[in-house]
């Protein structure tokens, strides 16, 4: 376990409490993940519908029912792993357990075990080959405004 330095004070470790937190409260928390689309159709053609209902939610599926599927697929499986990189590795969910889901403004938003974490930016992108998404949550941001009662 690293120690970390604040001002003249030391701690160790990691002091977030809340169920969705990140490893520190001292920095901006970033998640990155980039999958190859190849991989995704690979597995969506060996095992089918088992696959996709063992990773995606009943809306994903829905909202990547498009001519480019396995593009957003592929973008929703980066965005469940560059949130999964924000959490504590004991509160890493499975890949089911994190929906990536349009928010009211049409920008994704991860919903964790049913819990919408409204603080996580989200951004996902695709082309041809390649997806990649970005997770944010800075500084004191952590868990929801659901979570936490505020409106």
């Amino acid at each position: 376990m690293k120690t970390l330095h604040h001002g003249n004070r030391r701690s160790r470790g990691n002091r977030c409490t809340s169920r969705l937190s990140c490893y520190t409260h001292h920095m901006k928390q970033l998640g990155v993940d980039i999958v190859a689309v190849a991989r995704i159709r690979a597995l969506g053609d060996r095992y089918g519908d088992r696959f996709l209902n063992r990773v995606y939610s009943p809306s994903e599926l829905a909202t990547c029912n498009r001519p480019d599927r396995w593009q957003c697929l592929a973008g929703r499986w980066a965005a469940k792993e560059a949130v999964i990189k924000l959490l504590r590795p004991g509160d890493a969910p499975a890949l089911r357990d994190v929906q990536i889901v349009p928010g009211p403004e049409g920008a994704p938003i991860a919903v964790i075990r049913g819990i919408p974490w409204f603080n996580c930016s989200l951004s996902i992108s695709h082309e041809r080959d390649y997806a990649v998404a970005v997770a944010m949550v800075a500084l004191g941001e952590y868990g929801s405004t659901y979570e936490s009662g505020d409106s």
